[in-house]
């Protein structure tokens, strides 16, 4: 899961930073070793809302991830033209200097079984036919060095030479390592290495994370010009292929077939009176329906971006979803939601640790965006200890600022 990002030169963030880095959590640690609490560090949690007016970056927040994830699994070329993106030089507000991405993650460690945290930090440039190119790369991770912890490097190169830490190498030993294709990164070979297994578990993190987009107006388009035939494992992102994994949850073992489905019936209002699986969901299928199929995946994904999962469903549904939601981070450990909303109702029951909020002043095309967690806050956070709703807090305006500088 995602503690913290860090987006630098790219998209409408100059250097924004939302969550944690290693740095910090390393202080963190040193802090609690101490008896020491502070609320003044905040991470991303397990279940996270990005909340904040139109135009203030959430949508283009989950848009430079979604950036990042195709630089790790096709490379800064490809991922700079897919999806309809206008290039990496119309991308980078300054293309004489590089775009950051910084990522710090908790991660299961493939091997042990056991909690590790890592940070990867990519940059890209743009040369001078303003083609972009991997210009360098880092891995860090923390160690326990007695009664202490310490960052270590595991990945450092840059323009294309560095150092690696080699399997069976000692704490701190690294080789050196040339990557010869500018435009893919080293994780993306060495996530692929099952003897690299820090690489392996951080490929597969970023590679699982799912963009949602079954809220999205392309959706429905699907379904009018109709699918291909065939079982799924997935949905995906827009959850047009509903009949093709229903069709092989039922191929593969009919009996959880109807568990999962009745389940999720049970859940539905416009449902629970419905005996049979009503045949229109194979032509539009109730947005709630998708949204729950896709929590009870059987291979949960590591992050689940939605932008306005609440859109177009009625108040209860929404509640359902909440709960839903909370359900799955807390039965999948190392899962997490990340969501934007305009809905006071779909975060009603979260805490000020896990609201985020987006603001910006407009003052100038990009580079003016905050971002700030409503923990910060000391007033919403004695407001919510008191009993009161984080989304009758934000429906009452306690979230909104009139400056965009932050506070109350």
């Amino acid at each position: 899961m995602i503690l913290g990002v860090e987006i630098e030169n790219f998209d409408v963030f100059d250097k924004d930073l939302a969550g944690i880095l290693i740095e910090e959590s390393i202080e963190i640690a040193r802090e609690k070793a101490a008896g020491k609490t502070s609320s003044n560090h905040n991470r991303f949690r397990n279940l996270d809302a990005l909340v904040g007016r139109n135009n203030t970056g959430k949508t283009s927040f989950m848009g430079c991830l979604s950036f990042l994830q195709d630089v790790i699994t096709e490379g800064c070329a490809v991922a700079s033209i897919t999806k309809g993106r206008p290039g990496f030089a119309n991308m980078s507000p300054d293309i004489t200097k590089p775009s950051v991405f910084r990522v710090f993650f908790k991660l299961k460690d493939g091997v042990t079984g056991k909690p590790k945290y890592v940070q990867y930090e990519v940059g890209i440039a743009s040369n001078m036919f303003k083609s972009p190119y991997i210009c360098f790369e880092k891995a860090l991770t923390t160690v326990v060095d007695g009664d202490d912890l310490k960052i270590i490097t595991i990945l450092d190169i840059k323009e294309g030479q560095g150092t690696i830490a080699f399997p069976g190498a000692q704490i701190g030993e690294t080789g050196e390592v040339v990557v010869d294709d500018e435009h893919l990164p080293a994780l993306s070979l060495y996530g692929k290495l099952t003897r690299y297994s820090n690489f392996v578990d951080l490929f597969r993190e970023i590679r699982n994370w799912f963009f949602c987009s079954f809220s999205s107006a392309e959706q429905s388009s699907y379904f009018n010009e109709g699918g291909a035939p065939g079982g799924h494992k997935h949905l995906n992102s827009m959850g047009s292929n509903v009949g093709n994994v229903l069709e092989y949850m039922k191929m593969r073992d009919a009996e959880e077939y109807e568990r999962i489905v009745s389940e999720i019936k049970a859940k539905i209002p416009s449902m629970k009176h419905k005996k049979n699986q009503p045949e229109v969901l194979r032509e539009s299928p109730d947005k709630l329906f998708l949204y729950l199929l896709l929590l009870r995946d059987g291979q949960p994904r590591s992050t689940i971006f939605i932008e306005t999962p609440d859109k177009d469903l009625y108040h209860d549904m929404v509640d359902i979803l909440s709960d839903e939601m909370r359900a799955y981070t807390l039965n999948n450990a190392y899962c997490q939601i990340i969501f934007s909303t305009h809905n006071p109702y779909i975060i009603e029951t979260l805490s000020p640790k896990e609201v985020w909020i987006f603001e910006r002043s407009f003052e100038q095309e990009s580079g003016d965006v905050k971002i700030r967690c409503a923990g910060d806050d000391p007033l919403v956070c004695e407001m919510f200890k008191q009993g009161v709703g984080m989304g009758a807090i934000w429906y009452a305006g306690h979230l909104d600022t009139d400056n965009g500088e932050g506070g109350n």
